[in-house]
């Protein structure tokens, strides 16, 4: 059989007696003009009669010829046109190895399990020829690697050795696993196959490419495996999954996909230890909150008998997971109506979904379940909110009316629910049950005097939305508005009249809602709110009024207050629950109103709670981009920790001082490398700024992106007052950055001689290295900083060369060798901390200021030069001729006459004179002439 098909598949040519032979010819040799002359609808997929039976597309699929073979497919050619050995075009292009033109015809619809007369597939005849990157695309585009010929055979039954490993899932395995790591979308997806994509490391944790896509926070990776069939339950040597990765690092989002695609969230390892287990013990609290939220289990135990709880670092934590756990308890139990769990953790009754923002009344409220109206009379009798509203701006009564449940409604209505509450557009529960043609829910609702004459943000009623139905209904029971009470009342909240107001509410509490009807459709609080009647909004909240309701232009009462820049009723409002983004129609919030406006103390009482300053109007504009021009108090507070940055670099203290506070002191540069404003003011040599910061808390260790703190930056550019600023601030003077640079290394390189002199003076190391090795005398560009940085180092013991110029006492010279190992080892201690005290002992002598003079006048200028490392000075000495008894009297300056211009050189001079004067440096001897 075998035989047979082989002598099939070898008769590659057109037959030269075939009528079509011209177009064969051409699809055959890739003459692409050609065959655009040769083909139409009629020959496309013409019979090589004399041959095989084969297809134009047959010859250029098998040649190779991409360009021919997409004309001939725009032109309508079958790619499941069959030859006499049942091979269709695709069998051809995989055989010889054309990968291009294989992702080509798999595009348009050719079959990746096809199978000939021999039941080869196209994954077998690639496998055969050893075509690997043939075999990836078919593997990709869903090859079963099972189907078996004839023969019994599977592609990798038959396949050549350099293609089994992509059929083991082997081929390239390390080149995949380090590109999900390394997040090279590309590389992993030129890999990538259902053979491999569970597949493990060889060695160390034998990871999965998702476990350590999920490590590392590779997002699109992560997306990408899930979508093609990577197991969230897969485990590595230790027994993890990639979700306790994620958690471990704190990766909320990788941590969401994986939850979303069925991951276990108390999944367990080895050890016991859950994905909570190991976000808790590293205080990512986010990722804890979000597992909780799924069912993660705080209470289960590890292999040490530790729960999550016990894991937190902190009390606090350990106090947020347990609250969390007991929260989300209430709610599974109010979404199962059980009433016995819910009682079990009624103490956190108004605890809210951290995503959703749902409570266990809007889960009640929702359940399909019998019981649901005991659980929502247990929830409003333990002091649940009524009115609360979820993340989507719907109460529990909108929620209750959209599925039909009257008994819960009922109640709601009963316990004093606001029937007219507003969802996020601006729709009553009417609106809602209108349009679904509920017509209980909609009598229900208007048994309790629901406001029909409302209009969404769309402008639309519930009449005017409502079915056929409704409509008839509303018309034969009309809603009553417009009275001679709602006129007074809307008169009398404008006016700020608290007596009259509180009269009419008294006697008539539905119309603390009430809309003037003839005008924007505004209600008593709008007004009041409008108009800075503080006394009348209080009264106006506390009984009832709608801090949601909107005008006919989707205006709440907090757009008007912040509009008018009215600080006390703006305050009151976002007390009582006002959303500080809610929009109008035209998209504007509280904020684009008070910012345009002017309102400083307003702007700022808003993103206090949480005013987004990023929102966009209609036209585009943020509320910055409404600021007037030159009101810079605005736009700096709207510009947040950008304008405080800002200020600290170009040293503008009274901004600083304005916009900073405690949560902002140590704000970042986001967009450039992390800076602090400390960083900013240190580098660009502000004083005054940086004190302030300083003073009110600002972080004087706080690493950049780099890990420079703001003595790196002060020492680089030479800022000694900010440099002392920041040591008296306690400031790490040894600190090191990324790249192990202290700050003494960057004002050596640089060249900044007075601050190499500060920082050494507390306490620098000069003898700390780089990552390259380097010491800040290493990086030293200056004389005189070399000469400093020399002048600190731990001294070495006396050059050979001097010693031959040493006159030993006759009469000891064991004694002499002693005392000058001895006082080396002095100078030494000297170099690195300070002055030591005389050492007593073995070869050492206790000198007097006398002792010292004597030896002084006995050593030349030239020796005492070639000691101290500065033999090229001696010309100078020479010339002016200064002696010893000459340069014990000289300071700074008489050098500087004289020509000795580096300040390190004068210092080493001064500090060699002052140990010779006190008797503390070498052995003397080795001065004498």
């Amino acid at each position: 059989m075998a035989t047979s098909r082989r002598a099939l598949l070898e008769q590659n040519s057109p037959s030269q007696n075939d009528p079509g032979r011209d177009l064969f010819e051409a699809c055959r040799n890739g003459d692409l003009n050609k065959v655009k002359k040769l083909v139409n609808p009629h020959n496309v997929n013409a019979k090589d009669t004399a041959g095989r039976k084969s297809s134009p597309l047959h010859f250029a699929a098998g040649f190779g010829r991409k360009d021919v073979v997409e004309h001939l497919l725009e032109c309508g050619a079958s790619v499941h046109a069959r030859d006499d050995g049942g091979l269709i075009p695709l069998h051809n292009a995989c055989s010889f190895g054309h990968a291009e033109v294989v992702q080509l015809l798999l595009r348009h619809g050719a079959d990746a399990n096809a199978r000939d007369n021999w039941n080869y597939t196209p994954l077998h005849e690639a496998a055969i020829k050893g075509k690997i990157d043939v075999c990836i695309v078919l593997l990709q585009h869903s090859a079963d690697p099972n189907i078996r010929n004839t023969d019994s055979k599977t592609a990798l039954d038959l396949a050549d050795p350099s293609a089994k490993g992509v059929l083991t899932g082997e081929y390239k395995k390390d080149e995949l696993l380090e590109a999900a790591r390394s997040g090279n979308e590309e590389k992993m997806m030129s890999l990538l196959t259902p053979l491999n994509v569970n597949c493990h490391a060889s060695d160390g944790r034998k990871s999965t490419p998702l476990h350590l896509a999920a490590g590392y926070n590779r997002t699109r990776i992560v997306q990408l495996l899930l979508q093609h069939g990577a197991d969230v339950h897969a485990k590595d040597k230790g027994g993890l999954v990639p979700l306790h990765n994620a958690c471990s690092y704190g990766h909320f989002e990788v941590t969401e996909m994986l939850l979303k695609a069925g991951a276990n969230v108390n999944a367990m390892d080895l050890w016991q230890f859950t994905p909570l287990h190991e976000a808790a013990s590293k205080s990512r609290i986010e990722v804890c909150s979000l597992l909780l939220s799924h069912g993660a289990d705080p209470t289960l135990v590890n292999c040490h008998s530790k729960s999550a709880l016990d894991a937190a670092p902190s009390r606090e934590l350990g106090e947020r997971l347990h609250y969390e756990f007991k929260g989300h308890s209430l709610l599974e139990g109010a979404r199962q109506a059980d009433i016995a769990r819910v009682k079990k953790y009624l103490e956190v009754v108004n605890f809210k979904h951290p995503y959703t923002g749902d409570t266990a009344l809007h889960a009640a409220a929702a359940s399909p379940f019998p019981k649901r109206k005991q659980v929502v009379e247990a929830l409003i009798r333990k002091g649940a909110n009524i009115n609360d509203k979820n993340k989507d701006c719907l109460a529990p009564l909108h929620i209750a009316a959209d599925k039909a449940h009257y008994d819960v409604m009922d109640v709601l209505l009963k316990q004093g629910a606001k029937v007219n509450a507003l969802d996020g557009q601006g729709q009553t529960a009417l609106h809602r049950v209108a349009q679904q043609g509920n017509i209980q829910a909609c009598r229900l609702l208007m048994s309790y005097a629901v406001d029909c004459s409302i209009r969404s943000q769309q402008g639309y009623t519930a009449a005017e939305l409502a079915t056929e139905s409704i409509q008839k209904m509303l018309q034969d029971d009309p809603p009553i508005g417009g009275t001679d009470v709602d006129l007074q009342l809307l008169e009398a909240a404008k006016a700020g009249d608290l007596e009259v107001v509180k009269k009419l509410i008294s006697a008539n509490q539905h119309a603390v809602n009430c809309r003037d009807l003839d005008g924007r459709h505004s209600t008593p609080l709008h007004f009041a709110a409008g108009y800075n009647r503080v006394v009348v909004v209080d009264y106006l909240l506390q009984h009832g009024a709608d801090v949601h309701a909107k005008d006919k232009g989707g205006l709440v009462p907090l757009h008007n207050a912040c509009s008018y820049g009215h600080y006390e009723v703006t305050e009151l409002l976002i007390k009582h629950g006002a959303c500080v983004n809610v929009a109008d129609l035209w998209k504007f919030t509280p904020l684009h109103e008070a910012a345009a406006k002017g309102k400083f103390e307003i702007c700022k009482l808003l993103l206090k709670h949480g005013a987004d300053p990023n929102k966009k109007n209609r036209d585009g504009n943020t509320p910055l981009d409404l600021v007037k021009e030159g009101d810079q108090d605005v736009a700096d507070l709207l510009r947040g920790d950008a304008a405080l940055l800002e200020a600290a670099k170009k040293g503008n203290l009274a901004r600083v001082q304005k916009l900073s506070t405690p949560e902002n002191i140590n704000c970042r540069d986001t967009q450039g490398r992390n800076s602090t404003p400390l960083h900013l003011a240190a580098g660009y040599n502000n004083v005054e700024v940086a004190e302030f910061l300083l003073e009110n808390g600002a972080d004087v260790n706080a690493q950049d992106k780099g890990g420079l703190i703001p003595l790196h930056n002060a020492s680089s550019y030479g800022h000694v007052d900010i440099a002392a600023l920041l040591i008296k601030y306690n400031t790490c003077v040894n600190a090191v950055d990324r790249w192990g640079f202290t700050p003494l290394h960057e004002a050596a390189q640089k060249g900044r001689t007075q601050l190499c002199a500060l920082l050494l003076a507390h306490g620098a190391d000069p003898t700390l290295k780089n990552q390259e090795g380097q010491t800040p005398l290493d990086l030293s560009s200056a004389d005189d900083v070399r000469a400093l940085l020399q002048d600190a180092m731990p001294l070495m013991p006396p050059p050979a060369t001097l010693s031959k110029t040493v006159l030993p006492s006759a009469s000891n010279s064991t004694t002499s060798s002693s005392t000058s190992s001895s006082a080396s080892a002095d100078l030494t201690m000297g170099a690195t901390g300070g002055i030591s005290s005389p050492q007593m002992g073995d070869g050492c002598i206790e000198r007097t200021m006398a002792e010292g003079e004597r030896t002084i006048e006995s050593i030349s200028v030239s020796v005492f030069l070639t000691s101290i490392g500065l033999e090229q000075l001696r010309e100078v000495f020479d010339r002016e001729q200064i002696t010893m008894d000459i340069l014990v009297e000289m300071g700074h300056d008489e050098l500087k006459v004289i020509g000795i211009n580096a300040y390190g050189h004068r210092h080493k001079i001064l500090k060699g004179i002052e140990k010779l004067m006190s008797g503390k440096g070498e052995d003397t001897s080795v001065f004498r002439l």
